[in-house]
């Protein structure tokens, strides 16, 4: 059994070593609890090693910030955006400098809540989450760490979704298409018609495309031999399609269907974002949420008004007083991204009236749901021809009427919108008292002592 003995002023801990023989040696400890601790800690490190047990979660000595690195090395995408978020949020701070052993969730809960305060978004912190858990299990099944997962005991922020996606509609393919450059715009064909992800068009290969059978296997993102599903799907191709890929096929140099132009047939970069053309090709298409008109002497001169935003593109001068220069146009485009285009395809399909499980079976989910709720965007004119189809064949609806002085009959509602109009008029004529509608005579009131009372108009009695 481990002991301790103080000599001069340190303490010295004894244990057995893996062999069965006393080992000794001077600790670092203040005390002799502290000295006992290490001892014991010492022994049992001894005996685990004795009997070919794994280490203990103590005999790790990275830090976190170690560690993420090691995952990046071995582990992370080549686009790059996760040793992004890793070194913005991570690797920067202090918290990279604790040693994993000591790392608990209320340590990765404080940095989650300091991003939170600095107005990080939830889907973000959820995310960062998630790597710093995938992180911890890697190094687990690799045998760099032995502990528990910190961060399984951190809480998922709940993400609110308010955003509201934009897609495009049929006819707004063809303008866009046409804004959109020689070099991309088959492969933003390929997005709208197929709902592949960049990583997929990216790394799509010739001989991944059948055109006489008229579908194309997905089977690799980038350079990868996977997708991020981690499954091999076939899909179907449109009939506008064929002609597009086949044009691309010929063209391009290679074995990609879309390679970088200008590069003989290599693969475009990760970290290229072809958002940017999406956001220019939908300016010059019209495809925008507004415009703003500029003053560009005005705001030269730093004046406070300078810019006024429209919805229209109508030419127009600047009302500062003095100025009167013609206004800058500049166009809003709407607020979508490059990934928005498989959303499209997903939302087309459903205002076709395509299935929900075709619609996942094309976009390759696992599960239908995640095609419904987060796919399928559909507006209230969407759901205007579904309601209309309830009782389609429902005689109209009689309202209720009521018999006038002259014998005849009107709608209840109109009788009683007259009645409290002619009252408003009685009220505001200066020197008369209000006119009671004779329907309204006699009825009784909550107190005893007044008379006749003015009823509120009412639709139904």
């Amino acid at each position: 059994m481990a002991s301790v003995y103080r000599r001069g002023d340190k303490w010295y801990i004894r244990w057995h070593s893996a062999a069965g023989l006393w080992q000794s040696a001077p600790c670092a400890a203040q005390t002799k609890t502290e000295a006992k601790r290490l001892a014991v800690d010492k022994e049992r490190q001894e005996d685990r090693a004795r009997f070919g047990l794994e280490p203990m979660p103590s005999d790790c000595t990275l830090t976190l910030g170690e560690m993420c690195r090691w995952w990046i090395r071995e582990y992370a995408q080549r686009d790059g955006s996760e040793e992004q978020r890793l070194d913005k949020h991570i690797l920067r701070k202090q918290i990279a400098k604790v040693p994993v052993r000591l790392l608990t969730a209320a340590l990765i809960d404080a940095r989650l809540r300091e991003m939170e305060r600095e107005g990080a978004a939830a889907a973000s912190l959820n995310k960062l989450r998630s790597m710093l858990y995938a992180i911890f299990s890697r190094a687990h099944k690799a045998g760099t760490y032995n502990g528990q997962n910190p961060v399984a005991g951190v809480e998922r922020r709940r993400v609110v979704r308010d955003h509201q996606f934009e897609t495009l509609r049929a006819e707004e393919i063809a303008p866009l298409l046409d804004s959109v450059p020689a070099d991309w715009r088959a492969l933003f064909a390929c997005a709208i018609w197929t709902g592949m992800r960049k990583g997929e068009l990216f790394g799509l290969r010739k001989s991944d495309v059948d055109l006489e059978r008229g579908v194309i296997f997905v089977a690799r993102s980038y350079s990868k031999a996977t997708t991020k599903g981690g499954h091999a799907d076939y899909i179907p191709i449109a009939e506008p399609l064929l002609p597009v890929l086949q044009a691309a096929i010929e063209i391009a140099p290679g074995d990609l269907v879309f390679p970088a132009p200008g590069h003989e047939g290599k693969m475009r970069s990760p970290q290229l974002d072809p958002q940017k053309v999406l956001r220019h090709a939908l300016s010059r298409a019209g495809l925008v949420t507004a415009y703003e008109h500029i003053c560009r002497t005005c705001k030269h001169a730093a004046r406070e008004q300078h810019t006024w935003r429209h919805k229209d593109a109508a030419e127009r001068c600047c009302m500062n007083e003095g100025c009167g220069r013609k206004l800058w146009l500049k166009a809003i485009p709407r607020n979508m991204r490059f990934h928005d285009l498989r959303h499209t395809a997903a939302t087309l399909l459903f205002r076709a009236g395509v299935d929900p499980y075709r619609v996942q079976k094309i976009l390759r989910h696992r599960d239908v749901k995640t095609t419904t709720a987060i796919y399928g965007h559909l507006d209230v004119e969407d759901l205007r021809p579904a309601i209309n189809r309830m009782a389609p064949n429902m005689p109209p609806i009689a309202l209720p009427t009521r018999a006038v002085a002259n014998g005849n009959s009107e709608p209840l509602v109109t009788l009683v919108l007259q009645g409290a109009s002619e009252s408003r008029s009685d009220v505001n004529r200066e020197g008369s008292a209000p006119t009671i509608p004779p329907a309204y005579l006699g009825a009784k009131c909550r107190i005893r002592t007044c008379g006749p009372c003015r009823v509120k108009a009412v639709l139904y009695r």
